[in-house]
């Protein structure tokens, strides 16, 4: 049995499909490997990422420092709702305003009506009087 033997049009295809590979192979190392510098690119230095990190951790000391409990807020959530509705006791709207002010003119309107009565019947008596 002899080996295969293959003639030069199938060294060519040989040739063209390892140089297709090998430049496929290229072009994704190429391809990973600008992904990775554009990630680098985007990236903070050691000193930047410290100072970052510092700040955060005095953000979270603050937030400690001025949590609440559930139990804190909702007492004070509690109180709040208690001042509300005693504040709304002695509450006025402004319907019960205007329909009180409407009242006390109505009033002042009488009144005025009486006294313009009185002044009439004086006013009268008067003239009799001088007549």
């Amino acid at each position: 049995m002899e080996g295969m033997q293959f003639d030069a049009g199938t060294w060519w295809l040989v040739a063209l499909l390892l140089s297709g590979v090998t430049a496929l192979l290229f072009w994704l190392l190429k391809r990973s490997y600008d992904r990775v510098e554009r990630k680098a690119d985007g990236a903070v230095s050691k000193v930047e990422f410290d100072k970052q990190l510092d700040s955060c951790k005095e953000q979270i000391r603050a937030i400690q420092e001025t949590y609440t409990t559930r139990a804190t807020h909702d007492k004070d959530i509690e109180e709040c709702r208690r001042k509300i509705n005693k504040i709304s006791e002695g509450y006025l709207t402004k319907e019960d305003f205007y329909r009180e002010q409407a009242k006390t003119e109505r009033r002042l309107e009488l009144q005025n009506e009486k006294l313009d009565r009185v002044l009439e019947i004086l006013m009268q008596m008067q003239r009799k009087e001088n007549a």
